[in-house]
């Protein structure tokens, strides 16, 4: 049961001559015809090379905060600013992250920059988002839409959510192998940052349109809402299984853990009545908090409640202690691992009954 209250120097191996060439105009780059190997990406690079040489890029080598602040330099005009500290004026990319820093675009922490900080999807798309001014741009239902485009939409914080959509809508998000996971927390490989400071040139129309199939089609919802409804949840304390149905349907069966001894899952019949997403947690003993998105949180992603007796609960919910799914070791609630109880939460509503036998 839970209690009520739920509550250094620079790597510039991207585009090695980057910070050389960049910033000249356009007609007096090198349109250098370069030959790839066999690369998902290489129609990106090919286009690219245009503009900068990525001969030297290393495609599974992870990027770096240095080499998205080249790549976004491309897009802005140059012009010298105050460093952050940890820089040397120097240094090739210096200025470009400068300007970068200075118009906020990326940060600098105590006037750290870390340069060298592999940098991650999502880190790289809300920058470009800034860079283009498609960070604030109006959408009816912003959230809803990336459901529909991608898997993992759940892992885009609330603040990201208009830029992620907005740079969906306009074919600027490319994902690679699976167009349907954003992975927006995941480091990013230098071919992968390539390919996105690609298509922010192509949006400025500094470069031409290719066609790839990693580039995110936005006319073409990748991902069905069609789930079906969960209309009773069965939890078997002796088997620790819990199997979903709609109507007499067999849904789906999930591995449980159950309350343990003195403390026991209520038995009967309830009905789910909070449905919470990244819940926080208060430890009923000492009152401490735990926050909603910490990787410590016993409630882990999800927080299905069915049972009060008007101070305490029982529910589902999402656990980091994966070990301890299947056995009988908790508080009276239900844990489930996380992609499972995320799955789940996607399915319920506040009329599914919840039928606790022993």
């Amino acid at each position: 049961m839970v209690s009520e209250n739920i509550a250094s120097r620079l790597s510039l191996a991207l585009i090695p001559c980057l910070a050389l060439t960049y910033a000249l105009p356009l007609s007096a780059q090198t349109n250098s015809q370069v030959n790839f190997p066999d690369l998902w990406a290489k129609d990106f690079l090919q286009n690219l090379s245009r503009l900068v040489n990525t001969e030297s890029l290393k495609p599974n080598r992870l990027a770096t905060r240095a080499q998205l602040a080249l790549g976004l330099d491309l897009m802005l005009t140059p012009s010298p600013q105050d460093l952050p500290r940890d820089l040397s004026s120097s240094s090739l990319s210096a200025n470009a992250i400068a300007r970068l820093v200075k118009q906020k675009i990326l940060s600098a922490d105590n006037g750290q920059f870390q340069p060298d900080h592999p940098v991650t999807k999502g880190e790289a798309l809300l920058a470009i988002a800034k860079v283009l001014s498609l960070d604030h741009q109006r959408m009816a239902t912003p959230q809803a839409y990336l459901f529909t485009m991608f898997t993992d939409a759940k892992s885009i914080p609330k603040n990201a959510v208009t830029a992620i959509a907005t740079l969906t809508t306009r074919a600027l998000v490319v994902n690679y192998p699976d167009t349907r996971q954003l992975k927006f927390n995941q480091p990013i490989t230098e071919l992968e940052l390539s390919a996105l400071i690609h298509q922010g040139l192509v949006y400025q129309k500094r470069l031409p349109r290719i066609g790839s199939p990693y580039i995110v089609d936005p006319s073409r919802p990748m991902v069905s809402l069609n789930v079906p409804k969960v209309t009773t949840l069965v939890v078997n304390l002796t088997k620790r299984e819990l199997t979903a149905f709609n109507g007499d349907n067999k849904l789906k069966t999930y591995r449980i853990a159950v309350g343990r001894a003195g403390w026991e899952t209520p038995v009967g019949e309830h009905r789910v009545q909070q449905l919470i997403e990244r819940p926080a947690w208060k430890n009923p003993f000492t009152g401490d908090v735990i926050g909603s998105g910490d990787p410590d949180n016993p409630l882990g992603e999800r927080w299905i409640g069915f049972w009060t007796n008007g101070k305490d609960w029982s529910g589902f919910h999402g656990t980091p202690n994966r070990a301890s799914v299947g056995q009988a070791v908790s508080h009276g609630c239900i844990r489930m691992y996380n992609e499972d109880i995320v799955e789940l939460f996607a399915m319920v509503s506040q009329q599914t009954i919840v039928r606790v036998v022993k």
